[in-house]
Order: C-alpha cells, then structure tokens, then sequence
C-alpha cells in the first residue's frame, strides 16, 4: 500500500508496512523537513516514510516488496543517487 498528504508546506508519502522491521535508516535532515525512514527486516525493504522527499518515496516505491537484500552502507550515504540505487538493486 501507499498513500500521500499535503500538510501545509510537506508532502508526506508513505510506501508499504514497517511491521516487523529490525532497522531504521534516516536519510536527509528531519531538521530541514525533507528527509526519509526506511523500514527494513534483514536488509529488505518493508517501507519507507518520506517528508518532502520524492526521490525517496520513488525508490520505496520500486523496492518495496520485492525482496532484495540492499546494501546498507550505499543507502545511509546522502551522496547516493536514489534513481540509481534502486535500479542497481533490481538489476
């Protein structure tokens, strides 16, 4: 499932069920209001929660469900370009 709201000046956007996930990884600055969660049970994807931050909700949107083990280290980068990221996991 996923799901979109405007509040004011963010744009939240969820992506699938976090249920069950053993890790968070935080990317971008909650401080700043664009950043995003992503839900993971050993390192794949449950669900991801985005503020302000389409890129990431994209890439939740492509991963999420799939099944594919990510590499935790390129995801925490903040230089890793998220359109790349999930078309070098689905690859």
């Amino acid at each position: 499932p996923w799901f979109w709201s405007d509040q004011y000046d963010l744009k939240l956007q969820t992506v699938g069920l976090l249920e069950g996930h053993d890790e968070a990884i935080v990317r971008g600055d909650p401080a700043a209001r664009r950043f995003a969660v992503y839900y993971l049970k050993d390192r794949v994807l449950l669900a991801v929660d985005a503020v302000n931050s389409m890129p990431d909700f994209l890439c939740g949107k492509k991963l999420v469900g799939k099944g594919v083990k990510l590499d935790l280290d390129a995801l925490r980068d903040p230089a890793t370009d998220m359109g790349k990221f999930a078309a070098a996991a689905l690859a």
